[in-house]
């Protein structure tokens, strides 16, 4: 399309330069190229009207991202963000055990996963969870204080987001001012109060979901330079970016994942070509190699997880909440104005809208929760609504130019901007809880006014002789910092707590909330799907026994005086709230089991278990998972039926454990019992394997059991094949990276030289 210069020079005085029309240059502007040498004062005034534009485009979007970003820097006051305190609040505020253990265990072996003895008995950190937030804290933090470097990752999605839906709209070659109203967009979304842990917005990021903002604000950036790279349909160094930024992006959060591979075919409705679809599952090939490392243990482990059941939400105020609607209605108006326009470049933007309204209502009751994925169809709606208010630039041109005789160029380049603007005024207007929120987080557990009493219980556990500690779930906990406080344990004090943040990687959780129930006026139940008991002080104490935790922490004083009154707690102090309590007769790491175990065939260990743990008579008869191991078979077979009324045969003569040694990822222990089962009061995992002993094999409810075959044996935490196979797997991707980049180069250098 031609252009005439009275669109760009309005009253440029020369009536020759002012009507001759000629070819736009790139970006739509008229090229100096192409005025006619007869006129060479033109040609110097579309220079300069070039060089004008370009910085009046610069303005534009320097003012957009001014309006963001001092909006956002209103929620997340400097002082805050940047002070050197312990960030608190919801499941982030737990997250500084995960975060210690890759700065001093992992990255300094050069690993991204392993054994983590501190919450539920022993955990597969970082295995089912998601290593990059992690890696990024322990890079920053050999430059930074911890504190900050923990600050800075947990906000990155957020900052990042309005940075990469401009990015998504500016690589797919939406229309200006499209990018630059995504980015405003952005920060709509992000201050969406109506759901706090779905993810995506500021309220998920601070309860706990900053691995999810950072992967969500990557998905856009993905999406946009995947684009790019089907455009060019070559291998090279956009091909090699494509698969860092899905590597990234994986490894910051699986929900996101998924949801990615859900979205990203939407690309082809613009890229209807075999070569497209083969660069599309060479890149996911590349990125799936890149993270197999993680991946491969992730899926091949999934077992040996708390599974839970979510129930899907079905109501439509779930999909459209209210504070979402004024972004929707706007959004059905860039939906018109897309299908009136017939533009083609929006059709991966209705992809993701409609393919996330079919998930929301055909996924079924599961592991994956519908409402995880619904931050992407809110998004948008973001997206639409700034499409639709672009199509308002024309009626603001004229507006502008009648009120302040603002010509269409200047008015086209201050549109942006001051919906920017009303959008950042509207969020700090209308927000009523993210800079509460805020403040609540970043002020640190430092800046609670139960801060004394907090250290003082922290500096208390750290005097005692090492071992577990079971804390009374109780929304009193809070006001340290977070119901959560106490989960971080091992982060103060080095001393394990029974529970964690990361519940679903945990084989042992479900058992732990048993416990939880039966010793809380206020249990969480936080596992679905488990069937819970009412409180029981009496069987929480033998429970706690059995899984050898000498330390309790009670926190309501019907729990207290119920805990003090049995025989078996020693009361030790009291601070604040908080009773601490010594556990008798816990049996260490090791136990010689004084009756024989029998062993169950069950396709669902766990139901089959937990009617097994609940009842308080058979705790002392051992039941093993038999899932096909020979040496198991000397053992008698039990019912799933029968498990609550098991058999009972002593062992003659069991002998005892004479010493253990337990490290983060080895166990030792000397027995004078070889040959007689031996339970292992650590969580079972694969990954552990042993010396001097058959086994390890699964053994009620969640633990292990070896029969040692010599008087010394030794437990460590290995690798599998699937651990194995995937550092093979990502080897090669990098490789793959590496060479792309290499021949990408040495193509330019010698066409340079040609």
């Amino acid at each position: 399309m031609d252009h005439d210069t009275r669109d760009v020079f309005p009253g440029a005085g020369d009536d020759a330069v002012a009507t001759y029309e000629y070819p736009a240059g790139a970006g739509g502007r008229p090229s100096a190229a192409a005025v006619p040498e007869a006129l060479p004062g033109a040609a110097i005034e579309v220079e300069r009207a070039e060089t004008g534009s370009r910085l009046w485009r610069r303005l534009s979007a320097a003012a957009v991202f001014a309006a963001v970003f001092v909006a956002l820097f209103y929620f997340y006051r400097p002082s805050l963000l940047f002070s050197l305190t312990t960030t608190a609040g919801g499941d982030t505020g737990a997250h500084h055990y995960p975060a210690q253990y890759m700065i001093e265990e992992l990255l300094p072996h050069f690993r991204l996963t392993g054994w983590a003895p501190g919450w539920y008995a022993g955990m597969p950190m970082l295995t089912f969870y998601f290593p990059f937030p992690f890696v990024l804290i322990a890079l920053l933090n050999f430059v930074l204080p911890y504190q900050l470097a923990f600050k800075l990752v947990t906000a990155l999605g957020v900052f990042l987001l309005p940075v990469t839906a401009y990015a998504f709209g500016r690589l797919l070659r939406l229309r200006p001012p499209f990018p630059l109203l995504a980015a405003a967009g952005a920060l709509g979304f992000l201050l969406m109060e109506s759901y706090s842990i779905y993810g995506g917005n500021i309220l998920s990021t601070l309860a706990g979901e900053f691995g999810y903002s950072l992967s969500f604000a990557l998905v856009f950036l993905f999406l946009g330079t995947l684009h790019r790279g089907l455009e060019r349909e070559r291998i090279d160094w956009l091909f090699a970016v494509n698969g860092l930024i899905l590597m990234v992006l994986v490894l910051s959060h699986i929900v996101t994942t998924i949801a990615l591979v859900i979205i990203a075919p939407g690309l082809l409705l613009l890229h209807r070509k075999w070569r497209a679809v083969a660069y599309m599952a060479a890149v996911f090939l590349l990125g799936f190699c890149l993270t197999a490392f993680w991946g491969m243990p992730f899926v091949d482990k999934m077992p040996w997880t708390a599974h839970v059941a979510w129930n899907q939400l079905t109501q439509f105020k779930d999909l459209v909440p209210i504070d979402l609607r004024p972004a929707a209605a706007l959004g059905v108006v860039g939906m018109a104005y897309a299908l009136a326009r017939r533009d083609a470049k929006t059709l991966p933007l209705l992809w993701i809208s409609v393919t996330m309204v079919a998930a929301f209502y055909a996924l079924p009751d599961g592991r994956l929760w519908n409402a995880r994925l619904l931050p992407f169809f809110y998004f948008s709606m973001f997206l639409w609504a700034a499409y639709g208010v672009a199509w308002l630039l024309r009626p603001f041109l004229v507006m502008v130019d009648d009120l302040l005789g603002l010509r269409p160029p200047a008015g086209r380049h201050i549109y942006a901007p001051v919906v920017a603007v009303i959008v950042a005024a509207v969020v700090i207007t209308s927000s009523t809880t993210a800079a509460g929120w805020i403040r609540w987080n970043y002020s640190g557990y430092e800046g609670k006014d139960a801060w004394p009493a907090y250290k003082e219980i922290n500096d208390y556990i750290s005097s005692l002789p090492p071992g577990r500690v079971m804390v009374e779930h109780s929304d009193k906990i809070d006001k340290y910092g977070t119901p959560r406080a106490f989960e971080i344990l091992p982060y103060w004090t080095g001393h394990p707590t029974i529970e964690g943040t990361l519940m679903e990687a945990s084989f042992t959780a479900p058992f732990h909330f048993i416990n939880q129930a039966e010793l809380s006026v206020q249990p969480s139940n936080a596992i679905v799907g488990v069937d819970y008991p009412g409180r029981d002080t009496q069987r929480g104490i033998t429970h706690l026994q059995l899984m050898n935790i000498p330390y309790l922490m009670t926190v309501s004083p019907e729990v207290t005086a119920e805990v003090n009154a049995d025989p078996r707690a020693d009361f030790l102090t009291k601070i604040d709230d908080i009773s601490i309590f010594k556990i008798s007769g816990t049996t260490g790491y090791v136990e010689v089991m004084k009756n024989r175990p029998l062993r169950l065939v069950t396709g669902d260990w766990r139901d089959s278990i937990v009617p097994w743990y609940k009842e308080e008579s058979v705790l002392r008869v051992p039941i093993i998972w038999d899932r096909g191991e020979p040496a198991l078979q000397e053992f008698d077979s039990i019912t799933a039926d029968s498990v609550t009324n098991p058999p009972v045969e002593p062992v003659q003569n069991p002998g005892e454990v004479v010493s253990e040694q337990l490290d983060n990822e080895k166990l030792t222990f000397e027995t004078t019992a070889v040959g007689q089962p031996h339970w292992i009061k650590i969580s079972y995992f694969p990954n552990w394997k042993v010396e001097g002993a058959d086994g390890p094999y699964v053994a009620s409810p969640s633990f292990m059991m070896v029969i040692p075959r010599q008087r010394v044996v030794t437990l460590t935490y290995g690798s599998t094949a699937s651990n194995i196979v995937g550092q093979v797997l990502t080897g090669f991707g990098w490789l793959v990276v590496v060479g792309v980049v290499a021949f990408d180069l040495r193509s330019r250098r010698r066409e340079g030289v040609v």
